[in-house]
């Protein structure tokens, strides 16, 4: 596939922090790659310590989001911590990419939780 329009969500989960009051405070990046390298976002947050905000998924209430990616999709990628603000280390919930087969669910997983990643189309 050469590029297109592509539909997904993402899941952010840390089982540490899984009841409602405690939900987790992604920050990081969730990309899909080309065979060359080349990247799209598809959801990029900046870790601003106690101000960053809890996101159990994207988009927030249950949907899809939608976006441009001018290239080939081989690979889904994330890599994604978890704010602990007040706390020794920050939680690593995704670290790495998985080959793209076509729409599916991706998870990439670390050591403290994982990401998932549904596609619903592309192209």
């Amino acid at each position: 596939m050469s590029g297109g329009p592509i539909t997904y969500s993402i899941v952010f989960s840390n089982p540490r922090e899984s009841d409602d009051n405690d939900l987790p405070e992604p920050y990081g990046e969730v990309v899909v790659r080309a065979p060359w390298g080349q990247r799209t976002a598809l959801w990029e947050h900046p870790d601003r310590d106690i101000n960053t905000p809890t996101l159990p998924r994207y988009p927030l209430f249950g949907g899809a989001e939608h976006r441009f990616v001018p290239h080939p999709v081989t690979e889904v990628c994330a890599f994604v911590g978890e704010d602990d603000t007040g706390i020794d280390d920050d939680d690593i919930l995704a670290d790495g990419c998985v080959p793209y087969t076509g729409p599916g669910e991706y998870t990439i997983s670390a050591e403290d939780g994982s990401v998932t990643v549904t596609v619903y189309n592309f192209g």
